[in-house]
């Protein structure tokens, strides 16, 4: 009898919690845009007949019901800690090491799309009289190898760079930051990118290579800035996870920063409002754009440097406008122009081709680099 009276309780509580969910779907507002995921919610479905025939609908019907389910972002996390307590979460793209850091899993390996990438950059060597270096920045998770339980992908960051390195024409100089980087220290808990310790780490290393003078350490005043959450945090929607530091490192006062989508500029590598926005890692040089030019009258040389680059340079352009009075950053994703004209157009001294391995891996746009 007990348990005939429990199986129906539970029906009864089960049905109920059905009952109210269907209830709130209707009655709670729709959030366009999730502040923890740092992205936008599915829209309604529009419901046409091609849709509903081809099965388009049902998939969007789908997606739109899970972005919006009442309390998504608590049964999120709630089944984000279920996976990682019973040991699931090496199955996902994001880990979490011992100390609690979040970091991408192993990025993977494509010949094909190699070849293609190196081909365009060892072209674009050829056909241009100008000085080229190239640095390629292993992973956070690969700096975190040995603390990670239960991956099921092995890190080959560092085999990696080395065919990478190996497959480009001698007159393209390299920068092997792999020692140096081999510390999870230089990069974010909850992003990732490396940390503003890590840039301008990366950004020294680079003028020794090339015997060009640099800033030291103790030239920049640091203002620490709270609260921060990067990408593998919102990926990961382990929300109980801290925030943590970014660091505005200051040096020169008279740099000023002008993107090249819009002529106005900016006094300064750092756009405070954006500390008011979901993705705070914009706030060095506004994020990522086509076409990004940095001029510091005080730098210790007056010559200009080109960069073709993914988001990590957001942080290192800052740096390296203390060495060069013109920095020029290009994103490939964005920028379709031919660079060589653009190396002539502004006296370019020296590119430096500068990736962090896993966007070298996946960006197909390498190839537009000519």
């Amino acid at each position: 009898m007990k348990n005939k009276i429990d199986k129906i309780i539970i029906t009864f509580a089960f049905c109920a919690f059905l009952a109210v969910m269907f209830v709130l779907y209707f009655v709670l507002p729709k959030n366009e845009f999730s502040v923890l995921e740092k992205r936008f919610l599915a829209s309604s479905p529009e419901i046409t007949k091609e849709s509903i025939l081809s099965g388009e609908f049902g998939n969007e019907i789908e997606t739109y019901l899970a972005d919006h389910m009442p309390a998504r972002d608590f049964f999120v996390g709630l089944n984000s800690y279920f996976e990682l307590f019973t040991g699931r979460q090496a199955a996902d793209d994001i880990y979490v090491t011992k100390n609690g850091s979040l970091v991408e899993a192993p990025c993977e390996w494509s010949q094909a799309d190699v070849d293609k990438s190196i081909n365009a950059i060892n072209t674009f060597a050829q056909n241009n009289d100008v000085s080229i270096d190239m640095m390629v920045v292993p992973s956070a998770g690969w700096a975190s190898r040995n603390d990670i339980f239960g991956a099921s992908k092995v890190y080959n960051d560092e085999s990696y760079i080395e065919k990478i390195y190996g497959m480009l024409d001698s007159n393209i100089d390299t920068i092997d930051v792999r020692e140096l980087f081999d510390d999870p220290e230089l990069y974010y808990n909850t992003d990732h990118h490396w940390t503003s310790k890590g840039a301008y780490l990366a950004y020294k290393s680079y003028m020794e290579s090339i015997n060009t003078e640099y800033r030291e350490e103790s030239d920049f005043e640091i203002e620490p800035v709270a609260d921060f959450y990067g990408s593998t945090y919102s990926r990961a929607a382990l929300w109980l996870t801290k925030p943590e530091n970014l660091e505005f490192w200051h040096g020169s006062e008279n740099i000023t920063v002008t993107n090249g989508e819009s002529d106005k500029s900016n006094s300064g590598v750092f756009y405070r409002d954006r500390l008011k926005e979901t993705d705070k890692y914009t706030v060095f040089l506004d994020g990522n754009h086509s076409i990004v030019r940095i001029n510091n009258p005080d730098a210790l040389n007056k010559e200009t440097l080109l960069v073709v680059r993914d988001s990590y340079t957001n942080c290192l352009g800052g740096f390296l406008s203390e060495s060069y009075e013109n920095v020029i950053l290009v994103d490939l994703r964005y920028y379709k122009k031919p660079v060589s004209e653009l190396c002539v157009e502004e006296n370019v001294d020296r590119v430096l081709v500068c990736y962090s391995l896993s966007n070298f891996l996946s960006d197909k746009n390498i190839i537009w680099l000519r």
